[in-house]
């Protein structure tokens, strides 16, 4: 009886854990599987270059930002044919298929941002995604990268990733903790990278941003309670014995 009872205990408690791990992602299209460009066409950006063709995502314009379809087809520019070698170095792509690469160049510095609404103030926002960082085909020579990302009028830069010419960095996962201060905040991506003229890129992906929903929250309530429930019936019956 005893551990029938300890499996109950244990089955609810991941039923209201598990419940709880489910929050809600406040952002459209967090692994830009969503575009409006073409795969397989030299130009990937055509007429929206510079990151405005990535459905909920806006871009900063110019020749700062690329953009990846598929894990066979790397990031094309805004420059034809892709021959030219304004492709990325590397193979180890993102398994979902897509991903930005920002121009880490301080002259040029490619930025993407997403305008969120609806944020509950005061709440506590996880933010998760993937990043790297590689070089142009075309380009030759070591180079940094990192990214400056900021949430409203909150800020971090993640920490700097070294590159051997021609080389990738490999995917990094990264979390981050924000407060939302206003219902309506801007989350943004910027690259900062050295050397200019290379151009050092960093690689986007999978942005999620999270905060456990009022009904995850009463489900754990319930869980706990019921987890209570029992052992306060199994002392009864235990009494009564």
């Amino acid at each position: 009886m005893r551990m029938k009872l300890l499996s109950s205990v244990a089955l609810a408690a991941a039923l209201a854990i598990g419940s709880a791990a489910h929050a809600g992602d406040v952002i459209t299209n967090g692994n830009f599987s969503s575009s409006s460009y073409a795969a397989g066409t030299n130009d990937q950006f055509g007429t929206g270059f510079g990151g405005q063709g990535v459905t909920g995502w806006t871009g900063n314009g110019g020749y700062n930002i690329y953009f990846g379809t598929n894990v066979t087809t790397n990031a094309i520019s805004q420059y034809s044919p892709p021959s030219t070698g304004e492709h990325l170095y590397g193979t180890a792509f993102p398994t979902d298929g897509a991903f930005v690469a920002l121009d880490g160049d301080s002259t040029v510095q490619g930025m993407i941002s997403q305008s969120l609404t609806g944020l509950q103030v005061g709440k506590s926002y996880t933010l998760s995604f993937d990043w790297a960082a590689g070089q142009l085909a075309n380009r030759s020579g070591a180079t940094t990268e990192q990214l400056a990302v900021s949430f409203g009028a909150d800020s971090f830069n993640t920490g700097v990733l070294n590159v051997a010419s021609g080389g990738f960095s490999g995917w990094n996962h990264v979390t981050y903790v924000f407060t939302a201060g206003q219902a309506n905040q801007t989350l943004s991506f910027l690259s900062i990278g050295t050397p200019n003229g290379l151009p050092p890129m960093a690689l986007l992906d999978n942005v999620s941003l999270t905060v456990p929903e009022p009904a995850t929250w009463a489900m754990m309530l319930i869980g706990f309670g019921g987890i209570g429930a029992m052992i306060r019936r199994r002392r009864q019956v235990l009494v009564a014995a």
